[in-house]
């Protein structure tokens, strides 16, 4: 065991936060309503790109996979791959929509297309989504942090989860997302320099590190396996075709660059580096199990073997380092959120005479509420590995919103839009119980990461026996 001492990490903890709250008052001086919605449409792109690596990593990559190889090997680089498939479709196709029209919260386009119930359906879809996702992410770092900052001391983790949520507020509260293009920026270099300094010491504990990262297995070629790679790699695209060019979240900031093309550079540029970025995670994990199987350390659970290799035998230098780190990821994450859902919220669902009554900064807050208290459910239900879980409401939730975004993009037929929610909770309901007796149905075939396309090919075959007359 090292010495470790929380005290040392609270204290590197607390100046990390404090030159971010610094830099995020810093940038929100002046800061308008259009600072806030979209920064004035006056970004620059490189900047939101290296924003968003953070904000896509988030903290349950930073710990779930890097602890998935243990158990599935290099299989999750399937779904990468499609990722990178699916930043090409937003570049290509959403990027020039949202450009053209203007949009500030995207699912206005659902409202031009089809009518105000398909622009509360989509952002409803989003705000579900991205709640329990963000609330999961931030779940499962804060408990690694309280785990050994605050845990031997007895406080209870509803604490750090109120502290945590605190500290989103206060840094993205008053400049949303002009200050966030910032201190995305500043988080993604943290996590960037911390996982590289993390490397180092995992390649020193292995006795061949080069062997031990290019020894696990890439692809799974079983067709009935629930991660055989042609699944992983359609889900991969379709899930961030709609993860990113469907998600308010990221969109929002998008729309913050100064013209279309800075936008599809942003988007092409993070493309390739996230592919690099999860092969880096990836290769740390394999390096770490190693290292625990050397040692004879027991493997602990997936999510737990980083923390479990860093804090049992590394020592204090490589704790703090990791403790950085997953906070620049965990914070990044979550903190582009609240702006994403108070914006949608405020334009997609409230009525124009509610609007001026709950400024968008009170709704910020209350989401930031809304997240707490999923983050409490999640710890009293005891949930363990978390990142199947996000994948997999991701399946629900947003194959709706393919469905809808692709027959208006796609073709020219009108939807009866009143019917529009109750389409999207058919879809999602049929979509359930095809997953979860996929085995049994299917001889034997799992459902995996394909779940959003076959919910989103649901959705459509439903939308298409309630479509009105065509154009």
């Amino acid at each position: 065991m090292n010495s470790f001492s929380p005290l040392t990490g609270f204290i590197a903890l607390s100046l990390y936060f404090l030159t971010l709250l610094c830099l995020s008052f810093y940038r929100s001086r002046k800061a308008t309503l259009e600072d806030y919605y979209i920064g004035s449409r006056s970004s620059t792109w490189w900047l939101i790109t290296l924003g968003m690596i953070s904000d896509s990593v988030s903290g349950v990559t930073y710990i779930s996979v890097p602890g998935s190889v243990a158990t599935q090997n290099y299989s999750y680089m399937q779904v990468v791959f499609g990722y990178f498939l699916g930043y090409l479709i937003i570049t290509s196709v959403l990027l020039p929509l949202y450009y053209r029209l203007n949009l500030i919260s995207i699912y206005a386009y659902l409202g031009e297309r089809f009518g105000s119930h398909a622009q509360k359906t989509g952002s409803l879809l989003f705000i579900a989504s991205r709640t329990f996702g963000s609330a999961a992410r931030l779940y499962i770092s804060v408990m690694v942090l309280h785990q050994f900052l605050l845990g031997p001391a007895g406080v209870p983790p509803i604490f750090s989860f109120v502290i945590a949520m605190a500290l989103i507020v206060l840094y993205t509260y008053k400049g949303g997302i002009k200050a966030l293009v910032w201190t995305e920026a500043y988080q993604s270099v943290i996590l960037l320099t911390a996982i590289f300094i993390l490397a180092i010491f995992f390649w020193n504990e292995v006795n061949d590190p080069i062997q031990t990262i290019l020894a696990p297995q890439l692809f799974v070629t079983d067709p009935q396996a629930p991660n055989f790679f042609l699944k992983q790699i359609f889900g991969g695209m379709l899930i961030t075709a709609s993860m990113n060019g469907l998600d308010q979240n990221i969109m929002q900031l998008n729309l913050s660059c100064k013209n279309l093309k800075d936008a599809q550079k942003n988007m092409l540029t993070l493309a390739f580096t996230m592919v690099f970025v999860n092969f880096f995670f990836m290769g740390m994990g394999a390096l770490a199990h190693q290292a625990l199987v050397q040692k004879g350390a027991p493997i602990p659970a997936p999510d737990q073997m980083l923390s479990s290799l860093i804090f049992n035998h590394l020592g204090s230098t490589a704790a703090i380092i990791f403790i950085i780190g997953l906070s620049a990821a965990t914070f990044s994450s979550a903190g582009t959120i609240l702006p994403a859902i108070a914006s949608s919220i405020e334009i997609d669902l409230l009525p124009q005479r509610l609007r001026n009554r709950l400024p968008v900064r009170v709704i910020h807050a209350l989401a930031a509420v809304l997240i707490l208290v999923v983050i409490i459910a999640i710890y009293q239900l005891k949930a363990k590995s978390l990142i199947d879980v996000v994948l997999r409401c991701s399946g629900y939730t947003y194959g709706p919103l393919i469905g809808l975004y692709g027959l208006g993009i796609f073709t020219k037929i009108n939807l009866k839009h009143q019917r529009i929610p109750y389409l999207a909770l058919s879809s999602i309901a049929i979509s359930a119980f095809l997953d979860w007796n996929s085995v049994s149905l299917f001889n034997g075939y799992k459902i995996g990461v394909e779940l959003i396309a076959i919910n989103a090919v649901i959705f459509v075959m439903l939308a298409l026996s309630n479509r009105t007359t065509s154009n």
